[in-house]
């Protein structure tokens, strides 16, 4: 069994032999061509010989018939002189006629009376008409076959070791000039019969070049109509679609000007007409899709944050220029690499175990996620980021994983910048609580010094105005000072900070416009000696961000309750900030904390980062800031701050 299978070389030659006529259509044709002419060939060869040979069968009969009839002539003369020896003449040459082989003349009862082969009369020997030769012995009627008025004249095809044989036995009819020797015609109407056999050799030979003329004509012809159709095809069909073919190789190869350019009208040049369509509708719309990235390039890199679009198989689909510059890559070397590889170095995902990955959380569940990490740039320095991501759901079921990145330090400074512009709004609160006491200051001293100057001011009076004067200048130091902590970059550490003090700050610098818009500020339930964990001026930064919403959402005036509770545990406190307000509806309430977000009551357009920022510094501090409204009653914001230990609550105290 083993060796009856086809070898490997033999296999690897039948595939190549395979894929070498599957790559060309012109191949398959030309061996399609080659296989049709040999069938067909051979078809017509046969179909000829069997043809010709019919027609020699047809001319050797018609031949042997004239032959058998002029012999008979010549018979009959000789019969009529009674000329045995010339009869027997007569057959000796036509025995070696070129074609013959054998002579006879028979009785009518099938008695060989004379012989080529022998050349005289023969007595006893009896054969039928097929040359058989009969015995003496057999009865009359087997020997009778040509007895009757109508013997057919016979031709007999006999086959032998030689080849086919023709036999013609031709009846001599009886004449009246034969009537004295054979009787009356009527009754003995066959005188005897003339048997003659034909040389196969001759009719073979004839058959055989006869054949090879043929198949010689018929290959000739066909062969030269299989040219003519295969140049035809080849003309007509191979040529145009290996041009149809090499251009749409050269079209998928990203040549998008390769056109096939055909100026027929045939289906050919219709389907190349249509290919040409087709080409320039891609090259179009290729080009369109170009232009469309090229302008999404342009838009994401205008913005100032770094961008990214992932792929849920982590890999970069699209990057800004601020991406690349903040890792300190070329953007081309950036889109198509996985994100980890770029942003950290890595070569497998990030390890969820110990970091919150984007990407990773999205596949879990599609929903927004914010994470802080660590980027490693190019040069091997590290960047700390705040990553906002998102979900993008395509049309195909696709996600996409959208992600804004900022670095924590331009976090930081934007931060400052907010909290200076928060001081600028509080310019007019700032410029009341300085221009009281400046103004008390400057009666007092012009009371000092007019009663200096008239001689009648008592000591215990100057005295009062010099208090005065003192105690003016401490409130525009404490108003000073509050603004200092306001615009003082945080600390990278947590401190120890006072929660009393802080409120009391935010709302002296709010005072006036508390006044000026009506607003009642209520502080209960926050003890003077609580210390919680955090920075000084983000702190109130954070106040200073809630009461001014808190005043934005009163235009008409209102009520502000402050008040706080501890936790179970003593390790939280909850410090509420109440307001009176129009309240928040429910479908914003889940979006205020996005950055540029803004709806406020008073119909002025906000920047939309305080609440941002605000929730951004409680997460630092460890803690969270929580939002609750009713439409039309107000809304609650609850800052939840970890309580600082007492001992380090204890030394901030002693160092005041």
């Amino acid at each position: 069994m083993t060796a009856s299978m086809p070898s490997e070389k033999t296999m690897i030659a039948q595939t190549r032999w395979r894929l070498w006529l599957a790559a060309s259509v012109s191949r398959r044709l030309t061996l399609g061509l080659i296989v049709a002419l040999l069938v067909s060939a051979a078809l017509v060869v046969a179909l000829g010989l069997a043809a010709g040979q019919s027609a020699l069968r047809r001319q050797q009969e018609d031949a042997a018939r004239r032959m058998a009839r002029l012999f008979e002539a010549s018979l009959e003369n000789a019969m009529l002189k009674r000329d045995l020896d010339g009869m027997a003449d007569i057959l000796k040459r036509l025995g070696h006629t070129p074609g013959v082989t054998q002579a006879r003349l028979l009785s009518p009862d099938g008695e060989v009376r004379f012989d080529s082969r022998d050349g005289g009369p023969l007595g006893g020997v009896r054969m039928t008409t097929d040359g058989q030769v009969l015995r003496q012995d057999s009865p009359p009627s087997a020997r009778q076959l040509c007895a009757s008025a109508d013997c057919p004249e016979r031709l007999l095809w006999n086959a032998d070791s030689a080849g086919d044989r023709l036999q013609i036995v031709h009846p001599i009819r009886n004449q009246a000039p034969c009537a004295p020797c054979h009787g009356a015609a009527g009754e003995y109407p066959v005188n005897g019969l003339l048997t003659i056999d034909f040389q196969p050799q001759a009719i073979a030979g004839l058959e055989r070049g006869s054949a090879l003329l043929m198949a010689a004509a018929v290959l000739g012809a066909l062969a030269l109509f299989s040219l003519m159709l295969l140049l035809t095809l080849r003309r007509q069909v191979t040529e145009p679609l290996t041009t149809l073919a090499r251009a749409a190789d050269q079209l998928a190869a990203g040549r998008l000007d390769a056109r096939v350019q055909s100026g027929a009208r045939d289906e050919l040049g219709r389907v190349a007409h249509a290919f040409d369509h087709m080409a320039d509708r891609l090259s179009d719309t290729v080009a369109s899709l170009r232009r469309e990235q090229q302008f999404l390039q342009q838009l994401i890199d205008g913005m100032p944050d770094p961008v990214l679009v992932i792929g849920l198989d982590y890999r970069i689909r699209l990057a800004n220029q601020a991406y690349a510059a903040l890792l300190g890559h070329e953007l081309p070397a950036v889109v198509g690499q996985p994100c980890h590889q770029i942003g950290c170095g890595l070569a497998e995902p990030c390890p969820s175990t110990l970091l919150t990955c984007p990407v990773a959380e999205i596949k879990l569940r599609a929903a927004p996620v914010r994470s802080m990490m660590s980027f490693k740039r190019a040069d091997g320095s590290a960047v700390d980021v705040d990553i906002e991501a998102a979900p993008l759901a395509l049309e195909n079921g696709d996600t996409l994983v959208i992600e804004v990145i900022r670095p924590l330090e331009r976090t930081l400074r934007f931060s400052q910048q907010q909290r200076l512009s928060t001081i600028g709004l509080l310019a007019n609160g700032v410029a009341h609580e300085i221009h009281n006491p400046l103004a008390s200051i400057r009666l007092a001293l012009q009371a000092s010094l007019r009663g200096l100057r008239g001689g009648h001011m008592e000591r215990e009076e100057l005295t009062g105005y010099l208090e005065l004067v003192d105690h003016e200048i401490d409130r525009c130091v404490l108003t000073t000072r509050r603004m200092m902590q306001m615009s003082q970059a945080p600390t990278q550490t947590l401190q120890p900070v006072g929660v009393a003090a802080a409120i009391d700050d935010v709302l002296a610098l709010l005072r006036e416009e508390c006044r000026v818009r009506g607003v009642a500020v209520n502080v209960d339930g926050v003890p003077q000696a609580l210390r919680v964990m955090g920075d000084e001026a983000e702190l109130r930064q954070v106040l200073v961000n809630l009461v001014h919403n808190a005043l934005h959402a009163m235009p008409e005036g209102g009520k502000i309750d402050i008040g706080g509770t501890a936790s179970d545990d003593g390790q939280w406190f909850t410090l509420s900030v109440r307001d009176t307000g129009c309240g928040i509806a429910a479908e914003d309430l889940s979006l205020i904390f996005l950055p540029f977000f803004s709806h406020r009551a008073d119909g002025q357009r906000g920047t939309g980062l305080g609440l941002a920022i605000s929730k951004a510094t409680m997460e630092r501090f460890g803690g969270r800031i929580e939002a609750s409204s009713t439409p039309g009653r107000g809304s609650d914001f609850r800052l939840i701050l970890r309580r600082a230990p007492d001992a380090l609550a204890d030394n901030v105290l002693d160092d005041k």
